[in-house]
């Protein structure tokens, strides 16, 4: 069979593609903008070539985190926009499945488009590292900046965080899934209740049962998900301070990122996931 989800992933572009650039293109923009009007100082005049890499950094994480905000708030609300503008009728008489749909529209909103304002961040970083230190210490000292040695550092951990969101994807996916479900079914109340309701759940087993297990479990996917980019930040940093080689750290700090993948509290979440996966492709099956 035959899969749709290409121009299924064209419709959500089609859809929502100014939103997406403006929250690619708005936040480095508006520091270039602002830039000169303000006032750089405390940078270190020593390491500019580790502070210029920072700032790149910063930038496509930044842009990123924007990004990826947007499509948390927007992918509840996603899962009964077709009911809300009836464009379901035309979407159900395709010969997709509404699997398909679902799996097109998180694909879309949460890797696809973040990941495309990170890479946009990071060709921001350059010009905004240029300008920050130009503004700092003059020109003359930004020219004088290894900008060849900035960007051969920057390479590797780029490429680092970029595969780090596909199990950054994966570990959100039950909290994603868990929404939009809500969100399919009970409409307006659903996200409130969910978060509201198992906040406030979680908390009283906590500290009237003494029951720690629900705790625990979001505490353990909290901490895998802040693994998922940069697993260890201090062998980062040590990196950055020696020779080692940053090719060779990127693929082991992967590699202990994907290892998290193979573990019980993963099966368990993913379990949770292709729940509300399955819930939110019913109540799309039935027009809904």
């Amino acid at each position: 069979m035959n899969s749709h989800i290409p121009t299924l992933l064209l419709r959500e572009w089609m859809q929502h593609k100014r939103g997406w650039l403006i929250a690619a293109f708005a936040p480095p923009l508006l520091f270039l903008a602002m830039l000169p009007f303000g006032q750089v100082q405390g940078l270190p005049s020593e390491q500019r070539e580790l502070v210029s890499l920072g700032m790149l950094l910063v930038s496509a994480g930044t842009v990123y985190a924007v990004s990826l905000l947007v499509a948390l708030f927007q992918l509840p609300g996603l899962a009964r926009r077709d009911a809300q503008d009836r464009s379901i009728e035309f979407w159900l008489s395709l010969p997709g499945r509404p699997s398909e749909s679902v799996a097109a529209t998180v694909l879309a909103h949460a890797w696809l488009a973040p990941l495309g304002g990170a890479v946009i961040g990071a060709l921001f970083g350059l010009p905004i590292a240029i300008s920050v230190v130009a503004s700092e210490a003059g020109l003359g000292t930004a020219w004088a900046v290894h900008w060849g040695e900035v960007v051969s550092a920057a390479l590797p951990l780029l490429a680092r965080a970029f595969a780090g969101t596909v199990p950054l994807v994966l570990w959100l996916a039950p909290l994603v899934f868990t929404l939009m479900a809500a969100s399919a079914w009970l409409k307006r109340l659903g996200t409130p209740l969910v978060l509201i309701g198992g906040g406030v759940a979680v908390t009283v087993l906590h500290k009237a049962y003494q029951i720690d297990w629900p705790l625990q479990a979001l505490a353990g996917l909290n901490q895998r998900i802040n693994h998922t980019l940069v697993n260890d930040p201090d062998s980062l940093m040590k990196a950055l301070h020696s020779d080692v080689n940053l090719w060779t750290w990127a693929l082991q700090d992967l590699g202990r990122t994907l290892a998290e993948l193979a573990s019980v509290q993963f099966v368990g979440w993913a379990l949770v996931a292709a729940a509300g996966f399955a819930l939110v492709v019913v109540k799309r099956g039935r027009g809904g």
